[in-house]
């Protein structure tokens, strides 16, 4: 009898095991289908508030509120762009003029110095940085008068130039080593007042960092010999006077100033000569000798061919 209530037990305890399963599985699905109803009236909620259609199907490609932000774009490198210059197209041309005689100044430094001197802006109208170094690199003025202007674009001949005109440009002439320039401007000048003039503009400027008469500055751009000698007989002809030692505007009383008619020999001593050009500014003629004419220059003594020279009072 006890061997069958045991074999009832054993028999009972599947079928309860079983019932549990199944209560278990029914729970299971009961929970299932109540999560699911409450996750399918939020997400009806939540799209009505969104878009106010909750019968729209879920867009899944839309973005997802919880992913992470894109990447920001990469910021551009700072440039330091200057703002415009102003409209200013009148004369001193100066860093913030813009206009076609800005434009005209430009293409007329590209034309004589190449593409080069403008390299990233070229000839655009505006005065800017780049126009202003391009000046500096070549030696002219940060401003530009009228007179420097028609030079660099040779709209207007020197000769119609003011003498105080022809003296800034004498300036950048002498910077830039010019040496057909320079004569032909100083031939312009045909007084002393002139050179007075044009000297008083030339001084406002530095060569070498220092400021120099026009005798002095011109003299000093160009070291060959024959240059020199073609500068001081045009500043002869001005009526300026050289005694050897300096250039003076009022004259030197009764000094004569010996030049050469023809290709001559200065002896500095009995065994030591050396050959001349003619039209050679000597010097200041201390006596004459037979045919023979003692000059000083530079504190020296000279000897040469009276017959071979001409005195310039």
């Amino acid at each position: 009898m006890k061997q069958n209530q045991n074999n009832n037990s054993k028999a009972a305890t599947p079928a309860k095991s079983k019932t549990k399963k199944i209560m278990l599985i029914g729970f299971g699905l009961a929970g299932a289908g109540i999560l699911s109803y409450f996750g399918w009236q939020y997400w009806k909620k939540h799209k009505t508030e969104s878009d106010g259609s909750a019968e729209d199907a879920p867009d899944f490609s839309a973005k997802n509120e919880y992913a992470p932000p894109p990447p920001k774009p990469k910021s551009q490198p700072k440039t330091n762009t200057a703002p415009p210059p102003s409209a200013n197209n009148s004369f001193p041309l100066k860093k913030g003029s813009k206009g076609e005689m800005v434009k005209a100044m430009q293409v007329a430094l590209i034309t004589k110095y190449g593409q080069g001197i403008l390299p990233r802006y070229g000839a655009d109208g505006d005065f800017g940085s780049e126009t202003a170094a391009a000046l500096a690199k070549t030696g002219l003025p940060a401003s530009i008068d009228e007179a420097t202007f028609n030079s660099l674009v040779q709209k207007k001949p020197a000769a119609s130039l003011s003498p105080s005109d022809i003296g800034k440009l004498l300036y950048a002439a002498a910077i830039h080593k010019d040496f057909n320039k320079t004569l032909a401007l100083l031939k312009t000048l045909k007084s002393v007042s002139d050179y007075t003039a044009a000297s008083n503009a030339f001084k406002v400027y530095r060569i070498g960092g220092v400021r120099q008469t026009l005798v002095n500055g011109i003299l000093n751009s160009f070291p060959d010999e024959k240059q020199k000698q073609a500068i001081k007989l045009a500043f002869s002809a001005m009526g300026l006077k050289y005694d050897g030692n300096r250039w003076s505007l009022s004259g030197l009383g009764s000094a004569r100033i010996l030049v050469t008619t023809r290709p001559t020999k200065v002896w500095k001593n009995p065994r030591t000569a050396v050959h001349v050009p003619a039209n050679m500014v000597l010097g200041k003629e201390i006596k004459r000798r037979g045919n023979f004419s003692v000059f000083q220059n530079d504190n020296q003594f000279f000897i040469v061919q009276s017959t071979h020279t001409k005195q310039h009072n």
